[in-house]
């Protein structure tokens, strides 16, 4: 997979494509079910598919005090683009200039001249151009005048609620985090590396990674059953997001506990992904019952892998 940082690059030379376009946050179902489309049809087109994306978020740009904390890391963002057959990814820097392209000329200029499109997969709700003014039925005629192809996709439904983006960060915002695997497709995951802590849990017998996490959206603050990616093992864990407050509110940190391991993992890059919540974090009044509780919380991760069938190593999606 080809990835550029501009439409303009030098390097970026197209005779035809199948593209979608979108910030794809999370790559949830909606996303994939456009990814999908235009993989397909490109290589029934004999075309590359092509995804453009924008970076930073446009919010960030335009209304900076309404702009998300991001569900994927770029470099995750991009992974995930390269795992659905994606042949090119042209990252579009963001900017007040670029916003200020109105809906025609960003047909003409970037999906027309630039990405020489044969065909676009949207979503029905897509706004674009200056204002966000351009819909799908300007795309649409404007393709009948340009020689492409316009396929619309219709909003993706799980358990009756619509998959998208805000919906997803407002249940991880309640650890609910059960509920966000099927508008994934996989587990909500954090990335980053293993960095040094206090070493509290190794004097308190439950030794933990603490992961220096590149994901800007973390689940609520609490106990979690998770699974440790270190390379290609997805590894049983038991994981706190939260500030400590036995040992005094301290900074907001990500650590876990990994079931059955003992190896070395400072500096590893690692991938933690989210299965369910099992209690919120609380102060306790001893060292002793933060202990008990920490027993208990295994057992109870124990109990959530062995329902999911998950033991040992795990083989899952996500």
């Amino acid at each position: 997979m080809q990835i550029f940082r501009h439409t303009e690059d030098r390097e970026l030379s197209l005779q035809g494509s199948v593209a979608t376009l979108g910030n794809f946050d999370g790559i949830h179902l909606g996303h994939q079910a456009l990814l999908r489309s235009a993989v397909d049809d490109a290589r029934r087109l004999g075309n590359p598919s092509v995804v453009l994306t924008f970076e930073p978020h446009p919010l960030k740009v335009l209304a900076p005090e309404r702009a998300p904390k991001l569900l994927l890391a770029h470099k995750d963002k991009m992974q995930l683009f390269q795992s659905f057959g994606v042949d090119v990814v042209v990252v579009q820097h963001f900017d007040a200039s670029f916003a200020s392209l109105g809906a025609e000329e960003f047909v003409h200029t970037i999906l027309v001249e630039r990405l020489k499109i044969k065909k676009v997969w949207v979503g029905r709700d897509l706004r674009f151009g200056q204002g966000r003014k351009g819909r799908v039925d300007d795309l649409i005629r404007w393709g009948r005048e340009r020689k492409f192809e316009v396929g619309v996709m219709e909003p993706v439904v799980v358990n009756g609620v619509r998959v998208s983006s805000s919906h997803i960060r407002q249940l991880l915002a309640e650890g609910r985090v059960e509920k966000v695997e099927p508008m994934l497709g996989r587990y909500h995951f954090v990335s980053g590396r293993v960095v040094s802590g206090h070493r509290r849990g190794r004097e308190l017998g439950f030794p933990t990674a603490n992961i220096s996490s590149r994901t800007e959206v973390l689940p609520s603050d609490g106990i979690y059953a998770t699974l440790f990616q270190i390379e290609e093992k997805k590894l049983p864990s038991v994981s706190n997001i939260g500030v400590n407050p036995t040992f005094g509110d301290g900074p907001r940190t990500v650590e876990s506990f990994i079931l059955d391991y003992q190896n070395d993992l400072y500096g590893k890059p690692v991938r933690l992904s989210f299965l369910r919540r099992i209690r919120e974090e609380k102060k306790f009044a001893s060292v002793d019952q933060l202990v008990a509780q920490m027993a208990a919380d295994v057992a109870s991760a124990r109990a959530v892998f062995d329902e999911l069938r998950l033991t040992g190593e795990a083989s899952v999606s996500g």
